[in-house]
């Protein structure tokens, strides 16, 4: 049976990388949830009732990944009856994914997920305004290493909004580059009440499943919304 493995990334710390993961939780709930952050553990705190595994990519000692460790992940997947994976990368574990495409070969890298029945997407999360140049910058590096060989989605976080010219900016790339783009905005209602409504969901680590019917209605049709 096909497995299906999404990386959340972007090396830009505070991108909407949890965020995003958290609401894929909710969509999919029969997803396995992993925890690929070395640095913080924002998944684990905010999914701790969906039980997030937790793996350490990164070699303690180069900082980069390591090798056996990202082969070791995939093949406890082969083996693992479950076949949706949600992966939640950390700015640090980001920031080497694309030296490791490059430094491995992403053809080598693609064939031998395609030979063991693995699909691996990876979605990258940006933002406009201050963040713009650096979720760009990041979503580069990553198009150039993967090649167009494994599949990049482009996720938007409309927490930070585009202004004119940094949406006609990713049209362009997009366009040029051929890659698909996602929205995902948790809480469009960004007044007091809304925002403090969603840090104190997160930061419980219960979901949205025990919530009264007019506070999960901040919930419900962002994640409803939301198409891989």
């Amino acid at each position: 049976m096909k497995k299906n493995i999404h990386f959340i990334t972007q090396a830009k710390g505070g991108s909407g990388k949890s965020v995003l993961t958290f609401m894929l939780a909710e969509k999919y709930k029969d997803a396995v949830i992993l925890d690929l952050d070395d640095a913080t553990t924002t998944s684990m705190k905010q999914l701790a009732y969906r039980d997030p595994i937790r793996v350490s990519f990164l070699d303690p000692c180069t900082k980069r990944i390591d090798r056996g460790a990202f082969g070791g992940l995939f093949e406890s997947l082969i083996e693992d009856d479950d076949v949706l994976y949600v992966a939640d990368l950390g700015a640090s574990v980001a920031e080497q994914l694309p030296k490791y495409f490059s430094m491995n070969g992403i053809e080598i890298i693609q064939q031998t997920l395609s030979e063991n029945g693995i699909e691996l997407q990876i979605i990258c999360v940006i933002g406009g305004g201050n963040i713009f140049k650096a979720t760009m910058e990041y979503l580069h590096e990553l198009h150039d290493a993967t090649k167009g060989v494994i599949k990049v989605i482009v996720a938007h976080n409309g927490f930070y909004p585009l202004s004119e010219k940094q949406q006609e900016d990713l049209n362009d790339f997009l366009g040029e580059k051929n890659l698909p783009l996602i929205h995902f905005d948790l809480v469009k209602d960004k007044g007091e009440i809304a925002m403090r409504t969603i840090e104190n969901v997160l930061r419980a680590g219960k979901g949205i499943s025990g919530l009264s019917p007019f506070t999960a209605l901040y919930f419900r049709k962002p994640i409803e919304d939301l198409n891989l």
